[in-house]
């Protein structure tokens, strides 16, 4: 995931790092000018409930009412309309409880404000006219909306004080790692889990039918529209890990890489689509990206300089976390960091000698894939005090599993449907 990093005197340095219920069917519930309805059809083979309805927009939860889902579509601000109108108490709820987490922890509200807004400086205007729209009908400002956009990058900062943190990782695998050689990704977001588990409750999956473009959809708590996790309808996957370790530099005059990864996912049918798009888009900061489609997964270093393709892990496997993986090119000796030891950071080991274990090697489903991620990084796995939430994706049915971990257990959102 990616955070702010405030500074004194207040200078920004972005380095990569990461509900009420309904009321009764057909009731209007005012807001102002707005009309929230409840009731209406959910999609037809997905399991959701509770049901609202705004200006053509659709809130669910999950059939274990564990996650948030909301189906949006037309023009970028009609879209964020949509949003605001659907979850607004949510927003608001989540706003109150971030901010005061937040000031709590040494960060004014003015300068969350501030920082906020430099955060909304680097998206696309799509993505701006998204939080334009949500304040609009959410009942929140649009210092509001944007400081809840960058909350968790704001709290994240708090927490951190400035280092680096150690977070996320993938594994995807697929032709002879898989039971049938169908591609699974599994991907762990990290920071702190202690002290963002309570607003896991707000963890959604949302999905978008911009007027043009793929459907997307963009897993992050509510409120946080820039991308780390997404799908489109093509079954193209995208994950990002932070690569602030290995390439710490930051180009402020760029687009946000989690603004620009919206743009490829609505783009892009295929993982070379997604590639080429990425290689021509200079970076602003240093990732790691994971890219999968139903035939196969790459690693995507984009440093700040230069992005490559690393040659997989083997045949059918790729295993990612927070640092460019050696060898390097020539020319990137002398401005790349090393990685950090395996004894001090042995995730990405770890995840190779599971995926290659005879309890693992050839048998992979969703479900193997859910066991491997829940291995401590203590027992050879790569889960630890920070991971926070997981997701298992399969492009090619157009599915992913999330789990909230110390909130809910896995949950299964079919996205095919909602792509429609």
């Amino acid at each position: 995931m990616h955070y702010l990093r405030i500074l004194p005197p207040l200078l920004l340095v972005l380095i990569l790092a990461l509900s009420a219920g309904c009321t009764a069917p057909d009731e209007l519930v005012d807001e102002g000018d707005q009309q929230v309805s409840s009731g209406g059809e959910v999609p037809p083979d997905i399991h959701l409930s509770n049901v609202r309805a705004f200006e053509g927009g659709q809130a669910y939860r999950t059939g274990s009412d564990l996650y948030h889902v909301l189906h949006l579509s037309g023009s970028w601000m009609e879209m964020g309309r949509q949003y605001g109108g659907l979850v607004g108490d949510e927003l608001r709820l989540f706003h109150d409880e971030i901010v005061d987490d937040i000031t709590s922890r040494g960060i004014d509200e003015a300068d969350q404000i501030r920082e906020a807004r430099k955060s909304y400086d680097g998206y696309s205007p799509e993505l701006q006219e998204l939080l334009g729209g949500i304040s609009q009908t959410s009942g929140l400002s649009m210092d509001e909306v944007l400081v809840l956009n960058a909350g968790m990058m704001l709290l994240t900062d708090a927490i951190l004080e400035g280092d680096h943190p150690g977070a996320c990782s993938g594994v995807g695998v697929w032709d002879g790692y898989t039971g049938d050689g169908t591609l699974v990704f599994g991907r762990n977001w990290d920071i702190q889990r202690e002290s963002m588990q309570k607003y896991m409750r707000y963890l959604s999956v949302v999905v978008y039918h911009p007027e043009e473009g793929y459907p997307v959809a963009n897993i992050h708590p509510l409120g946080n529209v820039y991308l780390e996790t997404g799908m489109n309808s093509e079954g193209l996957f995208i994950e990002l890990n932070n690569g602030g370790h290995s390439d710490p530099v930051w180009y402020p005059e760029r687009e946000d890489t989690s603004s620009v990864l919206i743009r490829v996912l609505t783009e892009s049918r295929t993982v070379d689509e997604a590639v080429r798009m990425l290689e021509s888009t200079p970076a602003d900061l240093s990732y790691i990206l994971q890219i999968a489609d139903p035939s196969h997964a790459v690693s995507l270093e984009r440093a700040t300089f230069d992005t490559r393709i690393r040659p997989s892990d083997d045949d059918g496997l790729v295993v990612t976390v927070n640092h460019f993986i050696p060898d390097y090119p020539p020319h990137w000796e002398g401005i790349v960091a090393p990685p950090r030891p395996a004894s001090v950071d042995p995730r990405y080991d770890n995840l190779i000698r599971m995926a290659q274990s005879e309890e693992y090697r050839g048998l992979f489903t969703p479900d193997l894939m859910m066991q491997l991620l829940e291995i401590p990084i203590e027992e050879g796995g790569a889960t630890f005090g920070g991971t926070v939430y997981q997701v298992v994706a399969v492009p090619e049915t157009r599915t992913i599993w999330l789990r909230a971990i110390d909130h809910a257990d896995w949950e299964e959102v079919p996205l095919a449907p909602l792509f429609g």
